[in-house]
């Protein structure tokens, strides 16, 4: 069973994906949790884990995760919603709303290093790429540097 848990992006230090989406309430939310709850095993597989962050209430959130046990880390933080700055203010009919944007990151050593603001099949997959490559860049420059293969087939 997942737990709801707090994190410092400063504490990862592993490469992980960060993803910032509205109340679970919310059909189109519950449409990108779905998304992640397809990609997850790829994710475990490779070892990256991904946090989703939610603006819910530690209750309301346990509630709805408790049935999923997959390789997502669930997050209830409305105030690093805010830091990352996926709060937008909108007035309509002279109402003001605050609507939080889907976001995703990919983050190593505590830095944001690419950002996404796209949740879509295609955006996730750009992001697992990337943190692939982040994730063995050493042991891909190690086999470049050991094989006498021209840089022309990298």
């Amino acid at each position: 069973m997942n737990k709801i848990e707090k994190i410092q992006i400063s504490n990862i230090k592993d490469i992980s994906l960060l993803v910032a989406l509205d109340s679970i309430e919310l059909e189109k939310t519950l449409g990108y949790h779905d998304l992640f709850l397809l990609w997850s095993p790829t994710f475990q597989k490779a070892g990256i884990p991904v946090y989703i962050v939610f603006p819910d209430e530690s209750e309301q959130l346990k509630e709805y995760c408790q049935y999923y046990n997959t390789y997502i880390h669930y997050v209830s933080d409305l105030e690093l919603i805010k830091r990352l700055d996926c709060i937008q203010e909108k007035i309509v009919f002279g109402k003001k709303y605050s609507v939080i944007l889907s976001k995703m990151y990919v983050v190593h050593n505590g830095n944001l290093l690419e950002e996404q603001k796209r949740i879509n099949n295609k955006t996730i997959k750009k992001l697992y790429i990337k943190a692939l490559e982040l994730k063995f860049e050493n042991f891909i420059k190690k086999i470049k540097n050991s094989v006498d293969i021209p840089n022309i087939l990298w």
